[in-house]
């Protein structure tokens, strides 16, 4: 799109943020510039974003739900997540208006779909775990798998103000659905040596290595197959259950899960020689 077009474009849909009362036109106006890919559009809707009043018409006050039409923008911007649409939404993370209704955790999301994740970013949702963040953003973080979230749900896990039972079930949910991926088996590898409360560490060895249901009350993530693992992440499960394996006073059917877990690497590792 030529420089003239696209300014024109991007003044005809910042021109109907400025002025509908339409939680609809708005949301669809909005959408646009966020799924733009645009660095000025996704500066100028930065600037409606900020603004409390906007909000207010894109979310009206007697509306049920307060976040709706903003999720709806979010969402598409989060569809084409780059280094731009973090920095977007770094500019909105700590603004007060978006610990009303919540808003915050659609900003939380949002940035976690950005891989790989930032220093700047992570620092952000080290903020929000003392805002009430901690649980929601632990999830997140696994999801987003690169090192510096991985690096902070780790050191999440050893914080002791937090429960051991909150985190050891963030540790099932946050490790169980990606457990095929090098990384993931990598942060198990370091939680190891942490020093950790024995239950902790139990539970990230057991995510990888001995999945139960009865770990959910409700609906619970799945573990991926193990035939999906790059050959790495193979060879990395084998030597993680070797040194899991050594460790004293582990669950009595932990061993044996640990051992089926690496035989099924292994015969995974020798067919694909084959």
């Amino acid at each position: 799109m030529p420089n003239d077009t696209r300014r024109q474009w991007i003044g005809e849909l910042t021109a109907v943020l400025e002025g509908s009362t339409s939680p609809e036109e708005l949301e669809s106006a909005a959408g646009e510039l966020a799924s733009s890919d645009d660095p000025e559009a996704l500066d100028a809707l930065a600037v409606f974003l900020r603004r409390a009043e906007f909000l207010d018409r894109l979310d009206e006050p007697d509306s049920s739900n307060r976040i709706l039409h903003l999720n709806g923008v979010l969402t598409r911007l989060a569809g084409k997540p780059s280094a731009e649409v973090a920095r977007v939404c770094l500019a909105l993370v700590d603004e007060p208006i978006y610990l009303e209704y919540d808003r915050k955790s659609l900003v939380l999301e949002t940035l976690a779909a950005v891989v790989p994740m930032s220093t700047e970013t992570a620092e952000a949702f080290r903020r929000a775990n003392d805002e009430g963040y901690f649980a929601f953003n632990a999830l997140l973080l696994a999801r987003n798998g690169s090192p510096a979230a991985l690096e902070l749900f780790r050191s999440m896990m050893g914080e002791k103000k937090v429960e051991v039972e909150e985190r050891v079930e963030l540790l099932h949910k946050g490790i169980l659905p990606y457990r095929t991926r090098l990384a993931i088996l990598q942060m198990v590898g370091a939680i190891l040596g942490d020093g950790l409360e024995e239950p902790v560490t139990v539970a990230a060895i057991e995510s990888v290595f001995d999945y139960k249901t009865e770990w959910f009350s409700i609906h619970g993530p799945a573990p991926p197959t193990w035939r999906t693992a790059s050959d790495d992440a193979l060879r990395y499960l084998i030597d993680l259950g070797g040194r899991a394996s050594a460790r004293p006073n582990l669950p009595e059917t932990l061993p044996p899960a640990i051992e089926e877990t690496t035989e099924i690497a292994r015969a995974l590792l020798n067919r694909r020689k084959a």
